[in-house]
Parts: structure tokens; C-alpha cells; sequence
């Protein structure tokens, strides 16, 4: 959903190397591409192997199946066929951190797989750069998400200016498409909302990690590939596969032209700006030519199968999002069934498509890290930004969120679904009872320990009604934007919510069958595969506290009436942003659980630089290998049957031929005889007569 390791490596790379050691940019590239011990003033620069040492301490879990009515369950090892060096010999070693060299592991044992396969990244992974009309077709595009400059908003620049800001119009094409044109019915019925100048870019595939550690006295370098690794494994399996087939193309489509290179523009180009790009492409530059990901490095049985990469604008509304996943997969694969791959918000996209046109994704679907039911997390987001270490990013105001769309499909419709995870602590903190609450303090990538539940009163609202919000004072209708927007700006908001708000319930209501009970038509059989993974091994707080705000009367400034406590509640098994219990599809649909032990932002990259990918790989090939055992089974199945057919249609012919043979032998024994009779001469008889 969130990129929090995106943001502090920005943070860190902003503070360290823009401000902190305005030393040599040799100096830097030497760092980043060897990673050696620099003494430097009362500092120790080294190349951190972290994630390698946490991997090889970290014991494998046992694998075992749990059936239930639900779906199976199964747990995994931590840890698949990993490939680990000592920490002596890690900074020699080539490709450190990201698996062995391509050139390693022959490309005899690939398979040739005809199964496409879909990549469908999450929230906040997709650039967003500034279309122009003038602008020249091979010119890159200014991106506005995700760089430095712009994350951290330096040098500091209005919240409106239009070279950060990321907010939707909101204005509307109040004429939607004819019913069910779209491929959702229930969304032809709302409008549309405008683009704005904003279009996707690209992935994100990496982020340079700097880590400063206690005391001031080193940093750690990483690289966090993020989307890296499974872009990159993709890219090569399906060039792999083209050069194979030798049918001229080189790649499938053109979704892999636009990963990180390093050439983007990025701003205007101040020290900082300039400074930015460096970092961008020696870490691009460090990326490419020390990484050597490929499914070789990773696995003894590879496919080698066609892939694309979706790439969206994750700002837009979830149904309208899931019918563009559907149109790419239809215009990419044309009359061949596709598996998908999706994290996070498109695991959400990917089984809104399945569940329309289950046909098109047979082969099934693995998704990872998903928020199926979990959403009250995400209100910390809208009512006070998401923040970085430094300070909330002013690309994340609660302004720019309530103009974006698809995190309104977050939220539960009914008490129910809420359960405890919102409640009030004003009557308890009345009381004089001891209970630790720190006033709108974000827990955004925060660490927290596992902690009990909070007891108090239910807070639920209705999530579905912008005059609730409005009520309790939350985002933009909190007293400190009293002075930032007008009357009329936020009747415009509050229509824009009416029109999400509407189509997100109907959407949860549809889709995930969500309601006072689950969804009972719905015929399960016709659903495909579907494997989920999430992780249970990171605290994740899943419990958010509410209280009124005492206020003197002396005090004149503008203030909320409630406080929220985002870091105290109750945290349970999770991955940092989605707890475990909640990361999985509903009960009516058939499915298979696999429990991983990585960060929500690090799922998607190999073992070794602390993420699951290999893991969750693995489960893609052996949904692929099921998918075609199926079609083997199916062809051999209509082969049998045609074959029966054809045997009673040789005994009924061999049998009519047969009474058909009979007929003429004795029509033929009938005609001998006739001739017999016939050539024989004739005898007379004579009668005496007698006269009397």
C-alpha cells in the first residue's frame, strides 16, 4: 500500500549527503559502487551486509497444510534455496546482496511456458511524471513521484506548486460510459473524475537505504531494490522466452522500456535537485551492473513464459482501475488465458478482475500482502498526512489525499467488520486510569512490540458519509485547514466524496461481498486459483485510540477537538502496514494461505536483501505447472472421449456393413437358384384316358 522504506531512503540520502558530508562526489561513487570503510571526519562509511546476516540467522519455519472451511493454509520456510557467503568474503564478492551471477546457471533446464504473466505492483509503486501536449514523443517526462527533491520538499516550495503537487481535480465528467461498457455495471452509474496532468512512468524498482546508527558513529549503504528484483527476473525470463520463439519480438510489450535509468528529469535543477539525480543514477547505475537478478540465480526449475508489467496511476478509483488491468491484459495477450502476480492495492484490482472474468486469469493468481478487510490504518494517512522521519511530506497532506480516490475502498461498511479496532478512550482517561496515549504521533514505519487490546468504546462512524467526517473534524475538516480552504473549496471536496464514497461501499459491497453476511450466490467453482501470502512476522498495530482534547479557555488557537493515538494500540502478526488475519480474500472464494516473514515494502525482493520473492516465485511456478497439469488432463479427457466415440462409431459402422454384406450374399444365392430352376428342362406328364 505505503512505501516506507522508499521515503526514510530519501530522507536519509537527503540529510546525509546534501547537508551532514558535503564531501566529493568520487568519493560518493566509490562508496556506493564498492562499499569500503571510509574514515571521514568523526564518521565510519561501510557498505552494510544487514539484511544478509539477518537472513542467515533467521531458522526455517516448519512446512505443514491446515484445512479448513476458509481455503488450506500453508506455511512455508522462511528461507528457499538461498545461497549465502560469509561476511569476510561479501564485499569481493560480485552482485552482493542479490543472488549469483546470470552466467552461473544455464539456461538448458528453463521450461518454455505459452502462460503469460501479469505483475501488478501496489500503492505509491508506479512514478507519476507531467504530460505535455508539446512535448516531443522520446523526451522524458518530468516525474513528479518519486523523487528527492520533491519527497522532501527542498528547497521548500508551496503545497500547490505544480511541479510536487499530486492531487486529483475535482471536477467530473458527469456523462459516464453506457452501462456495463466498462466491464463493472455498478460503476457506469457514478461519474468520472478528470486525469489532471499526471500519467504513469514507469515502476519504482529501488531506493539507495542510508542508515544512521546509533550514536552518530556509522552509516549503513543498502540497496532496497523494492519492485527491482521481480521487474528485473521478468524482463529477462520474457526475452528469454521471445528469443526462444524466435518471433521477432524482443520483449512482449513496451512496460519494461520505462524502468529506472536514472534519466528522468527531476525538478528544477537547484544544488539539491542536482545533488538528487547523482544519488538516482550511481544507484541506478551500482543497480544494474551489481545485481544480475534472473530466475536462474534462484531456482533449479525455471519458466521461461511471456510477461508484462501493469503500471497505473494508483490515485484513481479501484473499479475504474481494475477494468484498465483487464484492458491491458486483453490487449497484451489477446485470446490466451493470464496469470497474475499483484501486491498489495493490486492484489485488490487483480481479484476484482478474476472475479468478472474468470475465464480470461484460469491459470489463477498470486497475490501478496493484500488488504482484503484491513483499512482503519489508512485513516491516519487522511487525517494527518503520511509522514517521513524528518516530517509529514507535503505530497501526503490530508488536501491532496481526499482528492485521490482508491483508499476510500479501504474502510468497513458495517460494525461488524469494524470490530474493535477504532475505539474510544475519553471515559477511561477520565477516570484517572494509567493508559499510554501519544496525541498524533504517526506510527508510519515505526517499530513496535506485540501489544494487548485496549479496552473502551466503540468508535465506529459511518466511513461511507463525508458529513461524518466532517463531524468528527477529520483531514481537511479539522480547524487548522479553517484558514487553508473556503466554504465552496470543501463542498467540492465533500461532493467528490459522495461519488467515491458510493462507488467504493458498492465496490466492497459487489465485489468482496461484504455486508451483514457474505456473499451467497456467488458460485466458488467458477473462481480461479488464487494463493494468498502475507506475513505474520512483524507487530503491526491494528488498533487506533481516540480521545477528546482538553482545551483551557485561555487557549485561542485553533484546535481539534479529538486526539488519535496511531502507535499505542493494540499490534498483532503482521507486516509492519496490513495484519495477518485481515490480508486474506473472503470466505466464499477457495484459497490457499502462505505465511511469509518480510516487511510490507521488501516482500518483492529476493531473500537475501530481507524480502520473500523467492518464496512467493516458487508459488507462481507450481500455480503454473497446476494450471497446465489441468489442460493436460482436459486434452487427454476430450481425447479419451473421442476415442470411445469413435469406437461405437466403428462398431455400429462395422455391424451395418456386415448386415448390408449378408443381404447381398443371399440375394446372390436367391438369383443362383432362380438360374438353376431355369436352365433345367422341362418334364410333361402324360394322362390316360379312359373310354367307357
Amino acid at each position: 500500500m505505503t512505501l516506507p522504506c522508499d521515503i526514510r531512503s530519501g530522507c536519509r540520502i537527503a540529510i546525509l549527503l546534501h547537508i551532514l558530508v558535503p564531501w566529493k562526489m568520487s568519493t560518493i561513487s566509490a562508496l556506493v559502487t564498492r562499499g569500503p570503510s571510509l574514515p571521514l571526519h568523526s564518521f565510519s562509511y561501510r557498505a552494510s551486509s544487514s539484511f544478509a546476516a539477518q537472513s542467515r540467522k533467521q531458522k526455517a519455519r516448519p512446512r505443514y497444510y491446515c484445512r479448513g472451511a476458509i481455503g488450506t493454509t500453508r506455511l512455508h520456510p522462511s528461507v528457499l534455496h538461498m545461497s549465502y557467503s560469509s561476511s569476510a568474503a561479501s564485499d569481493s564478492q560480485s552482485g552482493k546482496g542479490f543472488g549469483k551471477d546470470i552466467n552461473q546457471s544455464p539456461k538448458d533446464s528453463w521450461k518454455m511456458v505459452d502462460v503469460p504473466l501479469v505483475f501488478v505492483p501496489g500503492m505509491k509503486g508506479t512514478h507519476l511524471a507531467h504530460e505535455s501536449a508539446n512535448q516531443k514523443p522520446k523526451t522524458k517526462k518530468k516525474r513528479a513521484w518519486l523523487t528527492l527533491g520533491n519527497l522532501l520538499n527542498f528547497p521548500p516550495r508551496p503545497d500547490n506548486d505544480p511541479s510536487r503537487d499530486l492531487s486529483l481535480p475535482l471536477t467530473y465528467d458527469y456523462d459516464p460510459p453506457a452501462k456495463g461498457e466498462d466491464g463493472h455495471e455498478f460503476a457506469s452509474h457514478y461519474p468520472r473524475q478528470h486525469q489532471g496532468q499526471l500519467v504513469p512512468d514507469g515502476i519504482v524498482d529501488h531506493i539507495v537505504e542510508v542508515v544512521l546508527n546509533a550514536g552518530n558513529t556509522t552509516i549503513d549503504l543498502d540497496f532496497l531494490p523494492f519492485y527491482g528484483h521481480t521487474t528485473r527476473m521478468l524482463r529477462d525470463i520474457d526475452k528469454e522466452y521471445h528469443s526462444r520463439c524466435k518471433d521477432g519480438k524482443v520483449e512482449s510489450t513496451e512496460s519494461f522500456q520505462k524502468q529506472d535509468d536514472g534519466s528522468a528529469l527531476i525538478g528544477d535543477k537547484g544544488i539539491f535537485d542536482r545533488a538528487g539525480s547523482f544519488v538516482e543514477r550511481t544507484s541506478n547505475w551500482a543497480f544494474s551492473n551489481k545485481t544480475n537478478v534472473t530466475a536462474q540465480s534462484h531456482h533449479s526449475h525455471k519458466h521461461c513464459r511471456p510477461t508484462a508489467v501493469f503500471s497505473y496511476d494508483w490515485r484513481r478509483p479501484l473499479p475504474e482501475l481494475s477494468t484498465a488491468l483487464h484492458e491491458f491484459c486483453e490487449n497484451t495477450f489477446p485470446d490466451q488465458p493470464v496469470q497474475i502476480l499483484a501486491h498489495s492495492l493490486g492484489g485488490l484490482m487483480a481479484f476484482t478482475a478474476m472475479r468478472e472474468h474468470p475465464e480470461k486469469y484460469a491459470p489463477g493468481a498470486v497475490v501478496v500482502g493484500v488488504p482484503f478487510e484491513t483499512g482503519i490504518q489508512y485513516l491516519q494517512d487522511l487525517h494527518k498526512g503520511y509522514f517521513t522521519e524528518l516530517d509529514r511530506c507535503r505530497q501526503f497532506t490530508p488536501d491532496k489525499q481526499f482528492s485521490m480516490s482508491s483508499h476510500w475502498s479501504f474502510f468497513p461498511i458495517t460494525k461488524a467488520r469494524l470490530e474493535d479496532r477504532f475505539v474510544d478512550v475519553t471515559e477511561i482517561c477520565e477516570k484517572g486510569q494509567e493508559i499510554k496515549f501519544d496525541a498524533d504521533k504517526s506510527g508510519i514505519g515505526k517499530k513496535v512490540e506485540l501489544q494487548p487490546t485496549v479496552e473502551g468504546d466503540n468508535a465506529w462512524f459511518e466511513f461511507y458519509d463525508p458529513e461524518e467526517w466532517e463531524r468528527l473534524h477529520l483531514g481537511i475538516f479539522s480547524p487548522e485547514y479553517d484558514d487553508i480552504l473556503t466554504d465552496s473549496q470543501r463542498q467540492d471536496y465533500k461532493e467528490h466524496m459522495r461519488i467515491q464514497m458510493a462507488a467504493a461501499k458498492k465496490w466492497r459491497q459487489t465485489v468482496l461481498g461484504e455486508g451483514e453476511s457474505d456473499d451467497k450466490d456467488f458460485n466458488a467453482k467458477s473462481f480461479p486459483p488464487i494463493v494468498a501470502c502475507a506475513s505474520d512476522a512483524i507487530p503491526t498495530v491494528n488498533q487506533i485510540l481516540r480521545r477528546k482534547r482538553k482545551i483551557s479557555p485561555q487557549d485561542t488557537a485553533k484546535r481539534n477537538p479529538w486526539e488519535y493515538d496511531y502507535v499505542n494500540g493494540r499490534s498483532v502478526p503482521g507486516d509492519g502496514r496490513i495484519d495477518f488475519d485481515k490480508a486474506f480474500p473472503p470466505s466464499f472464494v477457495s484459497h490457499e494461505r502462505i505465511a511469509l516473514n518480510s516487511a510490507h515494502a521488501k516482500q518483492m525482493c529476493w531473500e537475501e536483501s530481507g524480502g520473500s520473492f523467492g518464496l512467493i516465485y516458487g508459488e507462481v511456478e507450481e500455480q503454473a505447472n497446476m494450471y497446465l497439469k489441468r489442460l493436460k488432463e482436459e486434452e487427454q479427457s476430450v481425447d479419451d472421449a473421442m476415442e470411445d466415440v469413435s469406437g461405437k462409431s466403428k462398431g455400429r459402422r462395422r455391424s451395418m456393413i456386415n448386415r448390408i454384406a449378408s443381404r447381398a450374399r443371399n440375394a446372390r444365392k436367391r438369383l443362383r437358384r432362380r438360374r438353376l430352376l431355369a436352365s433345367r428342362p422341362k418334364r410333361f406328364s402324360f394322362r390316360r384316358r379312359t373310354i367307357g
